[in-house]
């Protein structure tokens, strides 16, 4: 009975974080939506195109909710087979820091070989089209993903820093948190041109390239927060200062439904894969 009781209060708990993060994306998400409006935009928005993706993101939240446990249990399979933590770092400011920077920098070249896989492999990159075929880039954008990609990230990219890492788990909720706020920040419909940090950290005018339609662009631009991979992996495109390009897929009309949008890999016309070389 006791380690029943133990069970459901940490259940209890942990299940009142997920929705108090939950609650605080969804507030920074409003947020940003508002300072979409009240500031000077890179190109026209699409009221119709914001509501079409906030619909598409409540349908698919509610999918990877419920098919979430059976990728975990293939991320726990996973991270019991190879074991967890294979690098430590000491209980301490310094350590915890270190544990921080490594988390960082690990899931994000992750994230950017996952991505870049996505261009690259058919199968993925007919999963992936659906959120390059939005033709109007706004922040909204940040949930237009397939329903499977965040359950295939689950079963399988996320376990990997877990095995590698050992992090206290303060530091994976700020790791998390700067990533969401910046997949956020990138999908902004805003004038912004920035000259001192531009290479530092993706934004708005540097992540609006990759989702443009002009061919030369196919494939640059693939971080999801440090340019850092771009550069060193040849994937970089730097935009001009006024270079604010129209987005969305020539080959790929974006789906009309919500219906299209959640069963878009079996509909039988499908985008060309985008080239690897552009």
């Amino acid at each position: 009975m006791r380690f029943l009781l133990s069970e459901l209060t940490q259940w209890t708990v942990q299940t009142s974080v997920v929705y108090l993060i939950s609650l605080a994306y969804l507030s920074l998400l409003l947020c940003m939506i508002a300072i979409e409006r009240i500031t000077p935009r890179a190109r026209e928005s699409s009221i119709e195109s914001m509501k079409f993706n906030l619909t598409y993101t409540i349908v698919m939240l509610a999918l990877v909710a419920a098919l979430k446990p059976l990728a975990m249990v293939v991320s726990l399979a996973l991270t019991a087979s190879l074991g967890a933590g294979w690098i430590h770092f000491p209980p301490s400011l310094l350590g915890w820091c270190g544990a921080f920077l490594a988390l960082l920098f690990v899931t994000d070249l992750l994230e950017y070989w996952f991505h870049r896989a996505q261009h690259t492999f058919p199968l993925l990159w007919k999963m992936h089209e659906f959120h390059h075929s939005a033709e109007h880039f706004e922040v909204t954008l940040a949930y237009r993903h397939f329903w499977v990609e965040p359950l295939i990230k689950t079963a399988f990219l996320y376990p990997l820093p877990g095995v590698l890492l050992k992090c206290p788990q303060s530091g994976i909720f700020v790791v998390a948190g700067i990533w969401q706020v910046f997949q956020y920040f990138a999908h902004m419909n805003v004038r912004f041109s920035p000259k001192a940090f531009g290479l530092l950290v993706t934004h708005p005018q540097y992540h609006r390239v990759h989702h443009s339609k002009a061919a030369f662009h196919y494939n640059k631009n693939l971080c999801a927060l440090l340019p850092l991979w771009d550069i060193l992996f040849g994937t970089l495109h730097r935009p001009a200062p006024d270079e604010f390009v129209d987005v969305g897929l020539e080959a790929c009309p974006p789906p009309r439904s919500i219906w299209e949008a959640i069963t878009g890999p079996f509909r039988p016309t499908r985008a060309r894969l985008r080239p690897t070389e552009a």
